[in-house]
């Protein structure tokens, strides 16, 4: 039994909620939703993008052009400056892979392919990985292999780079592909569509399905997940295979569990929420830590369920 949890237009709960396969029992809410929001870090952005745990567990967010690496009580240390400051993800044990999109942009009016993707250690030195070939690489998934797939939010491509730096097109199914996780099997892709367009802005609402075959490439075409609130940019996870989604036109935090359709509003008010990533380390595991590119400042919302275990 499919369970409206959220005050969403019907038409909008219908379209999300094809369901994919049996139903299964309801999961028992740890949590009154919409929950809280505890901020973590207020004044020292202007503006925040992607966040990550190491495999550490220490905290690191990219905000006005910089990495920095966030601590318990909510100081920050500066670890570099870069061109931009998008997605980033975990990958080996201390690292972080750092999307930036290089000297120029398609959303300034220059869509050259000189996207930048870092490997940084904590100590801040850093490797490029990608050096050219992505036009504006936005979000970032670590593949079992240590290879990894960036998004690029300003075209329809997703890309796959190897643990040599090879850049092959992963899928070009998607328009203006943002935030990306992969299901707890390894058979699916889901992908954020943020903008249906840039020239001007236009604001999506999908969030697609791609399916993946056993090495875990492409299999067919996306299919519809859910399309409700606008501007779907980062995701994540939890262990029971639910989708979280920063909702960042509309300030809210949406959970849509893909085995009914069930959506489910998280938090609401956090103004312009980018990034998503579960506590890990000293950090509160069954929270999730999130960014916010207009306010500028690092939030955690308690949600009483631990994420599924990344990739690193």
């Amino acid at each position: 039994m499919i369970r409206f949890v959220c005050a969403l237009p019907l038409f909008v709960m219908l379209t999300a909620c094809a369901s994919s396969g049996p139903p299964i029992p309801d999961i028992p809410e740890p949590v009154a939703f919409p929950a809280p929001v505890d901020t973590l870090v207020a004044d020292e952005f202007a503006r925040c993008e992607g966040i990550a745990f190491n495999g550490q567990g220490d905290l690191y967010v990219s905000g006005d052009k910089a990495l920095w690496r966030v601590a318990l009580d909510g100081s920050v240390e500066r670890l570099g400056t870069y061109f931009s400051n998008l997605g980033l993800a975990a990958i080996g044990e201390r690292d972080i892979l750092f999307a930036d999109f290089g000297r120029t942009s398609a959303f300034n009016g220059n869509p050259r392919r000189d996207g930048i993707v870092w490997r940084v250690t904590p100590e801040g030195k850093r490797t490029r990985l990608v050096k050219k070939g992505i036009t504006d690489p936005n979000f970032i998934v670590v593949r079992p292999d240590g290879s990894f797939l960036v998004s690029d939010d300003s075209t329809n491509e997703i890309w796959h780079v190897s643990t040599a730096g090879e850049l092959t097109l992963f899928s070009d199914a998607v328009n203006c592909p943002n935030g990306m996780v992969v299901s707890p099997d390894g058979r699916t892709l889901y992908v954020a569509q943020i903008f249906d367009g840039i020239d001007p802005i236009v604001w999506d609402d999908r969030i697609w399905k791609l399916p993946l075959d056993e090495s875990g490439w492409p299999a067919g075409p996306p299919e519809l997940l859910a399309a409700t609130g606008e501007g779907h940019d980062g995701l994540a996870m939890d262990v029971h295979g639910r989708v979280y989604t920063a909702s960042n036109h509309t300030n809210q935090i949406l959970r849509i569990d893909p085995s009914n359709g069930e959506i489910v509003v998280i938090c609401e008010g956090v103004d312009g929420v980018a990034s998503l990533a579960f506590g890990r380390g000293e950090f509160d595991h069954e929270a999730i830590y999130g960014t916010t590119m207009r306010a500028g400042f690092v939030f955690s919302v308690h949600v009483g369920v631990e994420g599924f275990e990344l990739v690193r």
